[in-house]
């Protein structure tokens, strides 16, 4: 997950790429040279619209240079991520420049493919440019040094976590040697390869390669297994240990090598992983709904969204939007966001601000009409949260022992918000999520959003009664 800079803490500065400038200077005048070369011919009634949209093309893709922060990254690295910028940042450059050529002169003169072909080329050039990058970055930094690996190692699992460790390995140009094979539970990969590494059996099967291997000449004397390590005992897990414990055969858990945990799954009370909330066809309708009306809603409010964005301008000032780190479905984290209602912690000189001294009144307005919660929209089009479910808290606010409530997308509003809020304790908060989370229905979404509305216009009223009489019986809403 991508974490934003505190305020405080962010650079301003601007970083373009003289090779990004370039791409997009030359790409629209490539494409419509490409597409009618007579176009460019002067004097001819074709080359003023040509022109028009090659500035068009250009101020454009300057401008998404700067909105998708392609200066930014190192330069002569490369990612996915970074891959997947260029060609947003290219698209949104060629719908632009068409959209802004055909108010001018309806593309009468510019033929319609000119900014489907604007898309590849600029696409071509500035992914071209930052693998030359990359390619003169491996080739001048060099090898500091050659060697070679005297062990061996066999590692368990092709996961994901496998495939990160072994990307790893190759960056630090560590020998390829150094693994001989990997052993995993799936059948369907046996005779395949993860990143070159041959994929040859379970890993019941590993005193077998191991001695087979000894009798080619080449002795493992390590045995990476790419899972958590087991929280209970595990039969194939103690074999392993036992075996390697007996040979002399080192044995590591990755997770233990790298210092951190994968994510485990959701559990209950008798150790079995406990199912997603609410039936299938249900949370099919639940994100349909989430989709399609938070959509709507986004182009209804945008006027008030906009009045909303320059108020926090005129009372806080720069940035509009505040972000936070939550827990949300299965446990993972993600970035929730609200329209700021605080002043920054600290001044431009590092001084730390009181908190008496960052609240306004415009700020406090918005909190209690639950206006800064629009930006969550946004979340839920991305599909990190929904319009009911249990509220996403911070990690440290997280209820003990409520795992429950992690099966279900996180909502802008849910149970617990309507029986209490702000007014309930972190485990009452657990319980009726958990609740919520068991009962889960379309017709309980609906009573909590009407409900919802009531409490934006009366403040919280608590109300966890239920909890120590029925907690079946919550608010007279059952299951649909």
């Amino acid at each position: 997950m991508k974490v934003q800079t505190p305020r405080s803490t962010s650079s301003e500065r601007l970083f373009i790429r003289t090779s990004d400038v370039v791409s997009v200077f030359l790409a629209a005048p490539i494409a419509i040279e490409l597409r009618d070369p007579g176009l460019f011919l002067f004097p001819g009634e074709g080359f003023g619209p040509a022109f028009h949209y090659c500035l068009f093309g250009f101020s454009a893709g300057l401008a998404m240079l700067i909105a998708f922060h392609l200066g930014q990254n190192v330069h002569g690295h490369f990612s996915a991520r970074e891959t997947r910028s260029v060609v947003l940042a290219s698209l949104s450059t060629a719908a632009l420049t068409a959209v802004c050529a055909f108010s001018l002169d309806r593309l009468d003169y510019v033929p319609r493919s000119v900014p489907l072909i604007h898309l590849l080329v600029q696409c071509a050039l500035m992914l071209g440019g930052r693998a030359i990058a990359t390619r003169r970055q491996g080739s001048t930094g060099g090898y500091l040094r050659r060697y070679s690996v005297e062990s061996h190692m066999l590692l368990i699992g092709a996961n994901d976590f496998a495939l990160s460790y072994l990307k790893v390995l190759d960056a630090f140009n560590v020998d390829r040697t150094n693994i001989v094979a990997i052993l995993d539970h799936n059948p369907k990969l046996f005779g395949r390869a993860l990143l070159g590494h041959p994929i040859i059996g379970p890993p019941p099967a590993i005193a077998r390669v191991i001695c087979e291997y000894e009798v080619h000449g080449v002795e493992i004397t390590r045995v990476l297994i790419s899972e958590n390590r087991p929280k209970r005992d595990d039969n194939l897990w103690r074999e392993t240990e036992k075996y390697c414990l007996s040979s002399g055969i080192e044995l590591k858990y990755l997770s233990d090598v790298l210092g951190f945990q994968l994510g485990e799954g959701v559990e209950n009370e008798e150790g079995e992983q406990e199912p997603e909330g609410g039936p299938k066809g249900y949370r099919l309708i639940k994100r349909t709904f989430d989709l399609c009306m938070s959509i709507a809603m986004a182009i209804a409010i945008s006027p008030l969204v906009t009045l909303i964005a320059v108020g926090i301008i005129i009372d806080l000032g720069w940035p509009i939007i505040f972000w936070q780190k939550r827990i949300g479905h299965h446990g993972r984290p993600f970035l929730i966001f609200k329209f700021r209602t605080l002043r920054a912690p600290y001044d431009q000189q590092g001084n730390f601000v009181a908190e008496d001294r960052r609240t306004s009144r415009f700020g406090s307005l918005l909190r209690r009409t639950r206006l800064d919660e629009l930006p969550q929209l946004w979340n839920i089009v991305c599909g990190e949260m929904s319009f009911v479910g249990p509220r996403p808290l911070l990690p440290i606010d997280q209820p003990k022992g409520s795992q429950l409530r992690l099966l279900m997308k996180p909502g802008i509003t849910g149970w617990a918000q309507i029986n209490g809020g702000k007014q309930v304790t972190a485990e009452e908060k657990g319980l009726l999520d958990e609740w919520y989370v068991r009962h889960a229905s379309a017709l309980l979404d609906i009573g909590i959003i009407l409900r919802t509305f009531g409490i934006v216009l009366f403040g919280d009223r608590r109300n966890v009664l239920p909890l120590v009489e029925d907690v079946s019986t919550f608010g007279g809403i059952g299951r649909g």
